[in-house]
């Protein structure tokens, strides 16, 4: 054993030996990774510091130095061949110095302890052209983009062997890949369908659910092409089906000495494979290859398709394709209608990374344990989010001395469910799983198709009942399947994790609950009708967590709190409006109190990156651990400004957030090569409160909109406070909330409801029954207004006499555009009714009436406006009218010296300032007049003559308007903040 100082070989064979011990692939193939030999790059003696093969993955070079990551070394390795495969990833990675004065014990000590040896890492990726695959992305100079960008991360022994799988997947040769895949399967889907009379294409759509025959064959030609990889790999990998004599399907084709590949041939492999198993993924298969398809569309089909499988294989991505987000836009015509939008492969990562990470295993090396998990996606579309829980759990048990043959057979059996009401769906689910051990033989899963039709809810219907019917192996193959395997069975607080992106949609315009492929309006009602009656039954048994207005989110949310476990962690993609919107109050309550350390992640931009494929909204995830009560539980708020980009970043971007949940801090930024995003602890003022600080890029400004809820103007660049002289109240304590639209009629010429019918108000009208019904960002920019419409009574004279009684002279925007409009609110000369825009505040006190005004058009109004509002739409600030009573408001009616003080001011400054033009509210930052009202603002809450609260108020207002929810990316207002560079 060597005594002295080490060298960067010695190095290398210590860090090679300890990364062989954390993965079992690596410590039962001797070449699986190779350090410091000559001869493993084709044509040439150069060497590779450290190389890591697999059987169906690109290689991925190592390269190391002292200190910084060896970049250029990495960056000649790109393009080389080992085995006739391209090197299109190398990982530059800097070593600890002070290594250097280690010896071989002390390295290997060093090495074999989880967080002991830091190493900094950077991947280079090559969009090199190659036989096998055309890519064309072209980053950074030669064709070679890295991540990070710039900079490079810092990690272990471990998070360097998770960055060699990432790395043997490059994204852009993945998304290259998918891409193709989805082309190619639409083309032969459109081929068969000019071919094949209609009723056999009726045959084959009904097996899968389908009547759109162009969704249907597409449907079909993607399972077919699944199953025929899948056949193709289970030859060279199943010794139970090299003994029944399984034949590739280039073997199946040689026997038909050029006659074409048939039917009867493949669906006679595929039942070699039903005999053992592996029935959720062939017995769809099989059921749809029809044997009425005439033999020559039948060969054609087939070839096509196999030759895609065989194309597919040769791309070496292994098992990280995920073709989910790029087929299903192909595939799917009624994904809009079920709101089924797909989960990107960046964000199963990142959730399933956080979640994995709470399930309290003792042990990661024992699967005694680990069968004891049991994990469910009830909404588990193409699998992504299953599969990622997999690749973690997986990562632990093998990086703590586990090994893939007792762990695979485990997870598949006893550990995994994962429902959907789509057969493609949960085909694709259960192939994905199945491949990450094909020589790994199972004799059950718990993945299920469950049908909508005749009424049913698909997986909802759990909540419930403990069972329901997997309509996949409702007509079993022969020997494939147990008689009760057609029952999937998730019991009541028996799931550890529960983790999904559920579907979102709600009654609303063109869109209709259940309205997918295949299904009659009639049954369509009855579904409507059973979900509305098991909401009913819920509500009756004190579920706060279910409300109908926000749509299939909370009846999943509900789903997934009855089936977790004291302890279990609740993990899922929801709307954003999940934080903020009046509906989801229920569900931020039930999650306040039954669980704890809540994390809520959002991006930030006005471009956001999505979570999932095709929403066009914005969204959020939610982790938390359930608990048996007690107080409400904060929420952290993890606001990212960037996007992950790849399962690498995602990967890291876990680490970071990790960081925060430990940390002591109330507040603080999230930085890799740069600044990525912020985080923030901010307290809600009650139960079910929104979670304001969601979403919002400044923390600094969230911990400031925290501390004004409790009554206090906060500077974080002083770290001082100004306690307010007015308590704070709601909007419904301090007056009465107007009626909706609704109540008090309609345009002339629309939906003929309300009281009243409108016409608007031509120029010198004095209308009898005037309303400030329209927004007119043109005409309203000061805060006196004149009625926009004009109403006769329409409707019954009680409903009449009722919107007469309820008029005001003080109105609030209930759909603010801060882009556009100048004014939250505004008063009338006379009084007048609402409308579809503007919302009667009513108050018999003129002092609270003219200090609403004030205050609710100032900067600090607005901040809390902004903080409570919806926020789906850059640039707008939406309240619905049930969300109004609640809105968090200073006392102006309290009877103290403090109150009356702010009456007076507002009494004696309101003429003043309602003769002040303002710009749109996103210029506040640049607008003297909205200034002017700022200063009024602090006056009457008891700060008027403060310099240093004044400053305090100028700093939070250059940052508000600096939200992405504030200037909702108007160019012309990112110009005025210096933002549009």
């Amino acid at each position: 054993m060597r005594t002295g100082k080490t060298d960067e070989p010695e190095f290398n064979r210590a860090l090679a030996r300890a990364m062989r011990q954390r993965r079992s692939y690596w410590r039962d193939t001797p070449d699986a990774l190779a350090c410091q030999r000559n001869g493993l790059v084709d044509g040439t003696s150069k060497q590779i510091d450290i190389l890591v093969r697999s059987q169906d993955a690109l290689p991925v070079a190592v390269e190391t130095e002292w200190g910084s990551p060896a970049l250029d070394d990495a960056r000649e390795r790109l393009g080389a061949r080992v085995d006739n495969r391209p090197i299109r990833s190398a990982i530059a990675v800097g070593l600890p110095e002070e290594a250097l004065a280690w010896n071989d014990q002390r390295t290997e000590q060093a090495l074999s302890t989880p967080d002991e040896v830091r190493l900094k890492m950077v991947i280079l990726y090559s969009s090199i052209r190659g036989d096998e695959l055309e890519i064309t992305r072209l980053l950074e100079g030669n064709g070679v983009g890295r991540w990070p960008e710039s900079g490079h991360v810092t990690g272990t022994v471990d998070d360097l062997v998770r960055l060699c799988e990432y790395a043997a997947a490059p994204p852009v040769l993945v998304s290259s890949m998918a891409r193709e895949v989805a082309s190619k399967i639409s083309a032969i889907a459109t081929d068969l369908r000019g071919g094949l009379n209609p009723r056999i294409v009726e045959g084959i759509i009904s097996e899968l659910g389908q009547d759109d025959h162009e969704q249907g064959l597409k449907l079909a030609c993607c399972i077919w092409l699944t199953a025929l990889r899948l056949q193709n790999r289970l030859v060279n990998q199943s010794e139970s089906l090299n003994a029944a004599g399984l034949r590739s399907f280039a073997s199946v084709a040689e026997d038909t000495l050029g006659q074409g590949v048939t039917v009867h041939a493949i669906r006679e492999e595929w039942r070699k494979i039903l005999a053992v198993n592996y029935g959720t993924i062939f017995n769809v298969a099989v059921k749809s290859l029809s044997t009425d398809i005439p033999e020559d569309k039948a060969s054609g089909a087939l070839t096509a398709l196999g030759e895609l499988a065989t194309e597919v294989s040769g791309a070496l991505l292994g098992n990280r394709v995920d073709f989910a987000g790029e087929l299903f836009p192909e595939l799917l015509t009624d994904r809009e209608e079920t709101a089924a939008h797909y989960t990107l492969p960046v964000t199963a990562e990142l959730l399933a990374g956080l979640a994995v990470d709470r399930l309290g295993v003792d042990d990661w090396s024992n699967t005694e344990e680990l069968r004891r998990l049991r994990i469910a996606d009830m909404a588990c579309g193409t699998g992504a989010l299953l599969r990622a829980v997999y690749g973690h759990i997986r990562h632990n048990n093998e990086s703590t001395g586990g090994g893939i043959s007792d762990l695979h057979k485990a997870l598949m059996e006893d550990c995994l469910t994962g429902i959907d009401i789509n057969p493609l769906a949960a085909h694709m689910t259960a192939a994905g799983l199945s491949s990450s051990g094909l020589d790994i033989e199972y004799e059950r899963s718990n993945i299920a198709a469950v049908s909508v039709k005749g009424g049913g809810v698909g997986s909802l219907s759990l909540l419930v009942s403990g069972q329901l019917t997997n309509m996949m192996d409702k007509a079993k193959f022969d020997a494939a399947q147990t008689e009760d395997a057609a029952t999937i069975t998730v019991a009541n607080e028996s799931q550890d994790l529960v983790i999904q992106n559920p579907p979102y949609s709600r009654a609303r315009a063109d869109r209709k609950m259940f309205d997918v492929a295949g299904i009659s309006e009639h049954e369509r009602e009855l579904s409507l009708d059973h979900l509305q009656s098991i909401r009913a039954r819920r509500r009756r048994g004190g579920d706060e967590m279910i409300a109908g207005q926000a749509g299939l989110g909370t009846d999943f949310s509900a789903l997934a709190d009855m089936k977790l476990k004291q302890g279990g962690v609740f993990a899922t993609v929801l709307p954003i409006t999940a934080a903020r919107a009046e509906s989801w109050s229920g569900f931020r309550k039930t999650i306040e109190r039954k669980y704890e350390d809540i994390i809520a992640i959002a991006f930030t931009g006005h471009r956001a990156g999505m979570m999932s494929a095709d929403t066009k909204m914005g969204e959020m995830l939610l982790i938390a651990n359930k608990r048996s009560g007690g107080e409400s539980a904060t929420v952290l708020s993890v606001n990212l400004s960037t996007p992950p980009r790849s399962p690498a970043e995602a990967f890291w971007y876990r680490h970071l957030i990790s960081d925060a949940v430990r940390s002591e801090r109330h507040t603080d930024t999230l930085s890799m090569d740069k600044k990525i995003g912020s985080w923030v602890r901010a307290v809600s003022p009650e139960p079910g409160f929104p979670w304001f600080a969601v979403g919002m890029r400044n923390d600094d400004l969230a911990a400031a909109t925290a501390r004004l809820m409790n009554g206090e103007l906060y500077s974080p660049q002083e770290r001082r406070g100004w306690s307010l002289g007015v308590p704070f109240t709601t909007l419904g304590g301090v007056a009465e909330i107007g009626p909706t639209h609704h109540l008090i009629g309609h345009v002339r010429g629309n939906d003929d409801i309300g009281a009243f019918a409108f016409d608007p108000v031509d120029l010198g009208d004095v209308p009898t029954h005037p309303a400030l019904w329209a927004a007119n960002a043109t005409t309203q920019k000061r805060m006196v207004l004149s009625p926009t419409h004009g109403g006769k009574p329409h409707g019954d004279e009680g409903l009449v006499s009722s919107m007469l009684a309820k008029r005001g002279d003080l109105f609030i925007s209930r759909t603010l555009s801060m882009i556009s409009q100048a004014l939250a609110t505004a008063r009338t000369s006379d009084p007048a009714m609402g409308g579809r825009a503007w919302t009667a505040i009513i108050s018999d006190d003129d002092g609270v009436k003219a200090a609403l005004t004030i205050w609710l058009n100032s900067t600090l109004g607005l901040m809390l406006r902004t903080s409570y509002a919806q926020n789906t739409q850059p640039g707008r600030a939406t309240m619905n009218i049930k969300a109004l009573p609640g809105f968090p408001v200073p006392d102006f009616g309290v009877a103290t010296p403090a109150g009356e003080h702010a009456r007076a001011v507002a009494l004696d400054r309101i003429d003043d300032l309602a003769m002040l033009e303002l710009r749109p509210i996103s210029y506040a930052h640049a607008d003297d007049n909205r200034k002017r009202i700022d200063e009024v603002s602090l006056d009457m809450v008891g700060l008027g003559g403060e310099p240093e609260a004044s400053r305090a108020l100028d700093f939070l207002r250059g940052i508000w308007c600096r939200e992405p929810q504030v200037h909702g990316g108007n160019r012309a207002i990112m110009r005025s903040l210096g933002l549009d560079r």
